[in-house]
């Protein structure tokens, strides 16, 4: 009988990740969300992309795509979505050494909380990314495999580690703000039941962040910013123009930072949200880039420890009580 091998996927607008255990390792794929049609590449793939044919047309993905080829669209049947999650796959068994001819592949991935509470979109994305039950020829960095998806499990965004630590949430009320590339998304779980009325999802991501701070560069400074230099700003926390760094530019990230923050809250505030007599929880990259913020207003709220993995976590152990 084939062995059956766990895949949790969440591709985001900012960065893609899935995890995958087996033979007593976890194997990990990461690389960001952008790619863009090639012709004949001939250059080096670095670390941190990769080279993929499939359907007769070439694609990079990954570290070496510009900024300006991030993907904004909310279409999760999209190409972008499709050959990220089968980067993934193809990257999980290539490092594990793992021919797909040998074993029965589950796939659990995820879709935004809005499409989950609509069965018909859940069910299209669903038939999507399982290639309407055809088998899948793929192709990363010149090594190619064929492999099919059948029953994949979709979950959704905003999860956080709740299923994952399902005995420590039983009893408690959790509040998981996930605050992704494209979106921030909002869920109350009674004990580790989401609670459908609460789920909620807000246009107030990182992306949307870095607009803002961009608009506040180009008015307070007269200095045009491009999407790579914004990626560094938002890194670095400050704007350096021909070398020289701006000293202003810091405290001018941070208030919009702040306000950013404050929005999400505010957001949250509209639907609902008292935050009283519960447990707060915040994952998502984007937790990463404003837990300073996210100390200063919720100083008892926990930032989950790596929280851009927050949700894959929580797709494996779906996963395996699914399967195991």
């Amino acid at each position: 009988m084939k062995e059956e091998i766990l895949i949790a996927c969440d591709v985001g607008r900012h960065t893609s990740k899935a995890l995958m255990n087996y033979d007593g390792k976890t194997f990990i794929s990461m690389f960001r969300t952008k790619i863009q049609e090639v012709d004949r590449l001939g250059i080096e793939v670095q670390p941190g992309s990769y080279h993929i044919k499939y359907e007769g047309r070439e694609y990079l993905i990954g570290d070496m795509v510009s900024e300006e080829y991030s993907s904004f669209d909310l279409d999760k049947t999209s190409l972008t979505q499709k050959v990220a999650v089968y980067t993934c796959i193809t990257d999980l068994l290539q490092k594990a050494k793992l021919n797909p001819q040998n074993v029965i592949l589950r796939l659990a991935c995820n879709i935004p909380i809005n499409m989950y509470k609509d069965a018909n979109l859940k069910q299209r994305y669903k038939e999507f990314i399982e290639n309407n039950g055809s088998s899948i020829l793929f192709s990363v960095n010149q090594k190619t495999i064929l492999f099919a998806l059948t029953d994949v499990t979709i979950a959704f965004e905003g999860m956080g580690v709740v299923f994952k630590q399902m005995d420590n949430h039983k009893n408690q009320l959790t509040i998981s703000i996930d605050i992704g590339g494209l979106n921030t998304t909002l869920c109350t779980f009674n004990g580790i039941q989401p609670n459908f009325d609460s789920m909620s999802v807000s246009n107030l991501g990182i992306n949307v962040l870095k607009g803002k701070i961009g608009k506040a560069i180009n008015e307070r400074f007269g200095i045009a910013v491009s999407a790579n230099d914004l990626e560094q700003i938002l890194h670095n926390g400050f704007l350096s123009h021909r070398g020289v760094v701006n000293d202003d530019s810091k405290l001018l990230i941070s208030k919009v930072k702040r306000d950013f923050f404050l929005n999400i809250i505010q957001f949250a505030q509209s639907r609902g949200y008292t935050f009283n007599n519960a447990d707060i929880h915040f994952c998502g990259g984007g937790s990463l880039t404003l837990q300073e913020f996210i100390k200063e207003e919720f100083p008892n709220a926990k930032v989950v420890i790596n929280p851009q993995f927050a949700n894959l976590r929580s797709f494996q152990s779906i996963l395996e009580v699914k399967y195991k």
